[in-house]
C-alpha cells in the first residue's frame, strides 16, 4: 500500500487546472490588460483587488447604467478545477493561485514562521478557502457601532448580510427554481435553519451539502458533553453544535464571489441596463496617486504593472476603492506613501499611524484521532482509484466525497462551559481577559475534520486508515501585530518604483493569556475524542501528539505543544481599522473613507474595527455590500461631486 502524498495530490491538481485554463473560452471583459483598448478608457471607479470584497462592490456599482467599473486583479480567473471543486481546497495552499506570504519568525511560537495563505486569483480568498458561511455573533457588530462607529450595529448589518445570500432550503423540491440539482443524500436532522435570518434573492448561494457519519458523531459527542444543539449558527444564537453552512451552490460547485458576483456577460463587460465592468488580470498594483491641491489631499488613479511588467497608469473620474484585504491593503497605502511614517525610497503623502497595526487572525490547533475501521469518514477515499472514482461521480451528478468542504461541523462555546475551574482561577490571579463582546459570543470554536489533517494538508499518514481531527479555534486572540512592507530591490527601466515586499508579523501568542486559553482547549477537544471514541459507529484514539507525549496534567508540556504546532486558520482582519477621528489608530471613518485623502476608501476584512467569532468572509461580503450602498448615497448628486473634485484638482 502506497501512502497518499501530499505533493503529488497538489501536482495532479495543477495539471487539472492547466487543463482548465486551455480548455476555457476565453470571457469577454476579462483578461490582461490591452493597451490599444484599455488605454483609451476613463473609468468612474478603479477597484483595486477583484478578492471578496472587490468583486462585491464592482458589481453592486455597476447596477447604475452610467457607470465604468475597473477592477485591477493580481491574479486570473477561479474557473479551475481546485477552485470549483469542494474537497480540493486544501490543494490550493502553496500553488500559483496562492500569494504564498509568510510570516516573520514568531518569537512567541517557537520562532517559526508560518504560512499566511490567501487567493491570488478573481474572487480572492472566497475562492480557495474552505467555504464556511458563520456570520459570528449579534453582539460582535454591536461592539463596532459602540468603538465609534455609527451603522455598524448588527440591526443594521443585518439586512446587508441577506442582501447577498441566496440561501438554498433543503426542504425544496428538486424542480423548484431554488431546490437542489443533485441527488445528494440528505440529513435533514442536521440540515436546519431559522429563515428570517436569511436571504434568498441574493447571488451569492449558501447551502447544506456533504456530511460524513463521522460528522454526525462529533455532533452527538458535543451533546453528550452538554452543549446544545444549534439549529442555525447564522440566527439567534451562534452557541451550540451542529453542521456548517456553506457557500456551495445547488449544483456542489463552490460559490466563490467571483461566481456570485461577476458571471455573465450582462454583468462582465455589462452595459444596456447596467454599468460595464472591466476585469484586469495579471495586474501589479503599485501605489495609489494622490494629489495635493489648495489644502486637499485626493486620490485620483493608480499605477500597476501589467502582465507583461509594464508599468501602467489609470485614472479614476471617482474613486479608487482599495479591496486588497488584511495584507494587499495596508501594503498598498504604505507603498503610497501613506501611513505612519516614510518609507525609504517611497514619497511620503500622508501620515496615518494605523495602516499596518492591529493585525488580528484567528490560531488553529488540531489533534488527531484514528477512528474504528467501521467510522464512516474520509481517508479511505484518497486511494488512487477511489479519487478517480469520486472526481467521475462528482463531474458527472455532482455528488459524492468530492462535495465536502471538509470542515463539515463545528461547535462554537464560551470558556465558562468547558473550563470553568480555569475562569475562577484566572479571576482570582487578576489574569483573565474577556475579550468576547458578550455572554453569547464565543471563546472558542472546534472545527471537526473527517481526516488526518495537519500543516495546512501538507502532511499525511502512511496510510488509508479513517482518521479525524479536531481542530480547535482561538477567536478573541489578545495578541495583535502588524503589516509592513520593505524594499525587495530597485525598479528599473521605466518602473522607477521600488519592488515592495509584505512583510506580516502577527505577533502570535505575544500574550500568554491566548497560550494558556489555547491549552485549555486541547482538553476539551481530547474530552470530544474520548466521548467519540464511547461511540461504536466512531471511536477514536488519540494519535498525535498523542497524550502520553503531551499529558493534559502537564501545563508546560501543553503550552510548549500549543507554540509549537498552533496555525492560522486564515482569518486576518483589522489592519486599516474602522474608527472615529479621536481613534490615533484608526484608518478609515465609518464609511470607509481613509482619513485625510478624499477620493480614497478601504473596503475589505481589514476594516473591521476587531477580529469577529466568526468565518471572515461572510462579514467581509456584508462590508461591500454596506460600503457600496454608501458609495451611490454620496454619489447621488454627482455633477456636484465631480465639480468638487474639478475644482480641489486646479
Amino acid at each position: 500500500m502506497f501512502a497518499p502524498r501530499p505533493a503529488l495530490l497538489r501536482a495532479s491538481a495543477s495539471a487539472m487546472n492547466a487543463v482548465s485554463n486551455l480548455t476555457s473560452l476565453p470571457e469577454e471583459g476579462k483578461g490582461p490588460w490591452d493597451p490599444a483598448k484599455d488605454s483609451q478608457q476613463h473609468y468612474d471607479y478603479i477597484v483595486l483587488g477583484g478578492g471578496s470584497a472587490g468583486c462585491v462592490v464592482a458589481s453592486r456599482l455597476a447596477e447604475d447604467p452610467n457607470v465604468k467599473v475597473l477592477i485591477l486583479e493580481a491574479g486570473y480567473s477561479d474557473e479551475i478545477v481546485s477552485s470549483k471543486t469542494p474537497a480540493f481546497f486544501i490543494l490550493n495552499i502553496d500553488s500559483a493561485v496562492d500569494w504564498q506570504f509568510k510570516t516573520t519568525p514568531q518569537v512567541h511560537a517557537a520562532g517559526r514562521v508560518m504560512k499566511q495563505p490567501r487567493g491570488k486569483l478573481l474572487g480572492g480568498t472566497s475562492s480557495i478557502n474552505a467555504m464556511m458561511y458563520h456570520r459570528g455573533p449579534a453582539s460582535d457588530y454591536d461592539e463596532w457601532e459602540s468603538l465609534g462607529n455609527p451603522g455598524w450595529s448588527y440591526k443594521e448589518c443585518l439586512p446587508y448580510f441577506k442582501k447577498s445570500e441566496g440561501f438554498n432550503d433543503p426542504d425544496l423540491p428538486k424542480g423548484h427554481v431554488r431546490g437542489p440539482l443533485t441527488n445528494r443524500v440528505r440529513k435533514p436532522m442536521y440540515e436546519t435553519h431559522e429563515p428570517e435570518y436569511h436571504g434568498t434573492e441574493g447571488p451569492w448561494q449558501v447551502s447544506h451539502h456533504h456530511l460524513y457519519g463521522a460528522s454526525e458523531g462529533f455532533i452527538r459527542a458535543n451533546i453528550g458533553e452538554g452543549l446544545k444543539f444549534n439549529k442555525d449558527f447564522n440566527g439567534e444564537t451562534t452557541l451550540g453544535v451542529n453542521k456548517i453552512q456553506t457557500f456551495i451552490q445547488r449544483d456542489a460547485v463552490r460559490s466563490s464571489l467571483s461566481r456570485a458576483f461577476l458571471k455573465g456577460k450582462d454583468v462582465v463587460p455589462g452595459g444596456r441596463s447596467r454599468g460595464t465592468i472591466r476585469v484586469v488580470y495579471g495586474a501589479d498594483i503599485q501605489r495609489v496617486l494622490v494629489q495635493a491641491r489648495k489644502g486637499v489631499k485626493m486620490a485620483y488613479g493608480v499605477e500597476f504593472l501589467d502582465h507583461k511588467k509594464v508599468l501602467r497608469r489609470v485614472m479614476s473620474v471617482r474613486e479608487v476603492l482599495l479591496c486588497g484585504g488584511a495584507f494587499g491593503s495596508p501594503h498598498i497605502l504604505l507603498a503610497s506613501g501613506i501611513g505612519p511614517s516614510p518609507q525609504p525610497s517611497i514619497p511620503h503623502i500622508h501620515t496615518l499611524p494605523g495602516v499596518g497595526a492591529n493585525l488580528a487572525d484567528h490560531l488553529g490547533l488540531g489533534i488527531v484521532f484514528k477512528a474504528r475501521n467501521r467510522c464512516h469518514a474520509g481517508q479511505p477515499r484518497l486511494q488512487m482509484a477511489r479519487s478517480i472514482a469520486s472526481l467521475l461521480t462528482y463531474q458527472a451528478r455532482g455528488v459524492g466525497p468530492l462535495t465536502t468542504q471538509v470542515g463539515e461541523a463545528v461547535n462554537f462555546v464560551r470558556l465558562e462551559e468547558f473550563a470553568p475551574e480555569f475562569v475562577a482561577r484566572e479571576k482570582a490571579n487578576g489574569t483573565y481577559k474577556e475579550r468576547a463582546s458578550g455572554p453569547n459570543s464565543p471563546h472558542i470554536e472546534v472545527i471537526f475534520a473527517p481526516y488526518f489533517m495537519r500543516q495546512h494538508g501538507t502532511i499525511m499518514p502512511a496510510d488509508y486508515s479513517n482518521y479525524y481531527t479536531l481542530v480547535a479555534l482561538l477567536l478573541n486572540p489578545c495578541s495583535e501585530g502588524t503589516v509592513t512592507i520593505k524594499s525587495k530591490k530597485a525598479g528599473k527601466g521605466k518602473n522607477v518604483i521600488p519592488e515592495m515586499e509584505t512583510v506580516i508579523d502577527p505577533n502570535y501568542f505575544s500574550d500568554p493569556f491566548d497560550v494558556r486559553v489555547m491549552a485549555e482547549a486541547v482538553k476539551f477537544i481530547r474530552r470530544i475524542g474520548r466521548r467519540m471514541n464511547d461511540d461504536p459507529e466512531v471511536g477514536g484514539i488519540e494519535i498525535f501528539p498523542g497524550e502520553s507525549a503531551v499529558p493534559d496534567q502537564d501545563d508546560l508540556k501543553l503550552q510548549g505543544y500549543v507554540r509549537q504546532s498552533t496555525e492560522t486558520y486564515y482569518h486576518p482582519t483589522s489592519s486599516c481599522r474602522m474608527g472615529p477621528k479621536s481613534d490615533p489608530l484608526a484608518v478609515v471613518d465609518s464609511r470607509l473613507n481613509v482619513y485625510g485623502v478624499d477620493r480614497l476608501r478601504v473596503i475589505d476584512a481589514s476594516v473591521m474595527p476587531k477580529l469577529p467569532a466568526a468565518h471572515t468572509c461572510a462579514p467581509t461580503v456584508m462590508i461591500a455590500e454596506r460600503a457600496s450602498d454608501m458609495i451611490k448615497e454620496d454619489w447621488k448628486d454627482s455633477n456636484a461631486r465631480l465639480a468638487e473634485a474639478t475644482v480641489a484638482r486646479l
